[in-house]
C-alpha cells in the first residue's frame, strides 16, 4: 500500500490544495467522497473503477459510470456523495487527483460551477485548451510535475490574476463572515450570490455550512474529541453535528468514524510527501 502527497509549487498554491496518489491492493474499499468546497481532478492510472453518484436527498444512485484506465475525471461534488470501487475484485486501485480549491474550477475549465457540480465529467467530453498528460508509468515525482505543467498551461493569465470570486470563496471558505466578505466586494445580495455561485456551484449560506462540516470532520479524524471539535466550529450540540454528518455522508458519526475510515479517508493525509505504509 502506497499513499503520498505533494504540495503544490508557489504559482499554484493559491489554486491547489495538493496532489494526493493512492496505489493499494486489489479490490481495497474505497471511502466515499463526500460534498465538498472545492473539487477534485482525479487521474485514474490502475484498473477500471465503478463511479456511483448517490444523492443526499433520498440516497437514490443518480447516476453510474466506469472511470477506464487512463481516463481523467473532474468530481465536484455538492448536494450528492461519490462512490469510487474496482470494477472487479483483481482490479488494481491506483490513481493520482488534484484537490482543486473552491473557485477553481471555473477559472481552470471556464465553465460555471453550476454546470459542472454533482456530476461527473471526463475531460475527454470537455473542450480543453490543451490536452490533459499522458500519465500513465510515470513515476509519482514525474506525475506532480507533468500536472504542474498542464494546470499553469490551463490558468494562463489567471496564474496572476486570481478573481475575486475565488478570494471571496476562500475567505469564506475559512470563516469570514458573508456580509463581510461581500462588502468588501462592493456588491448587493443578489448579485453576489449570482456571480459567486459559478465559482462555488451552491448559495454562499450552503457552501459555509459544507465549509464547517469539513473543518469539523478533519479535526476529529485528527484525533481530537468530537463534541469538543464540533462546539468549536459552532455546532450548538451533540444532537445538531450528528443530524449534519446524517446529511452529509449517510451516517452518524459512530458509523463513520470506525478504524478503518480513520485508516483510510479522503481528509487527513501526512505532512509533506511521505509513504504511509
Amino acid at each position: 500500500m502506497q499513499r503520498y502527497i505533494a504540495s503544490p509549487g508557489n504559482v499554484l498554491s493559491p489554486w491547489i490544495a495538493h496532489y494526493w496518489y493512492w496505489n493499494l491492493p486489489a479490490g481495497t474499499a474505497l471511502p466515499e467522497l463526500f460534498p465538498g468546497t472545492g473539487g477534485e481532478l482525479l487521474f485514474n492510472l490502475g484498473g477500471p473503477l465503478l463511479l456511483k453518484v448517490i444523492s443526499l436527498e433520498n440516497g437514490i444512485i443518480t447516476d453510474t459510470q466506469v472511470v477506464r484506465t487512463g481516463d481523467a475525471f473532474l468530481f465536484s461534488p455538492r448536494r450528492v456523495r461519490i462512490r469510487l470501487a474496482p470494477l472487479t475484485m483483481q482490479s488494481e486501485v491506483k490513481f493520482i487527483s488534484a484537490r482543486l480549491r473552491c473557485g477553481t474550477s471555473f477559472p481552470l475549465f471556464s465553465l460555471s460551477l453550476e454546470e459542472l457540480r454533482d456530476r461527473p465529467i471526463s475531460l475527454n467530453d470537455m473542450a480543453l485548451k490543451h490536452a490533459f498528460p499522458e500519465l500513465l508509468e510515470v513515476p509519482f515525482n514525474g506525475l506532480v510535475s507533468q500536472l504542474e505543467r498542464w494546470l499553469i498551461s490551463m490558468l494562463d493569465q489567471h496564474l496572476t490574476a486570481v478573481p475575486h470570486m475565488t478570494q471571496a470563496a476562500n475567505r469564506l471558505y475559512y470563516g469570514a463572515d458573508l456580509s463581510t466578505v461581500r462588502e468588501r466586494l462592493a456588491l448587493n445580495p443578489r448579485t453576489m450570490e449570482r456571480r459567486i455561485r459559478h465559482f462555488i456551484g451552491v448559495d454562499a449560506r450552503y457552501f459555509c455550512r459544507t465549509a464547517r462540516f469539513q473543518h469539523t470532520l478533519r479535526q476529529i479524524l485528527s484525533g481530537q474529541d468530537v463534541l469538543d471539535s464540533a462546539l468549536a466550529h459552532g455546532y450548538t450540540d451533540q444532537s445538531h453535528f450528528i443530524k449534519t454528518c446524517r446529511f452529509f455522508t449517510g451516517l452518524t458519526p459512530n458509523q463513520l468514524l470506525t478504524e478503518q475510515y480513520r485508516g483510510l479517508n479522503c481528509y487527513i493525509y501526512p505532512e509533506g510527501k511521505g509513504e504511509l505504509g
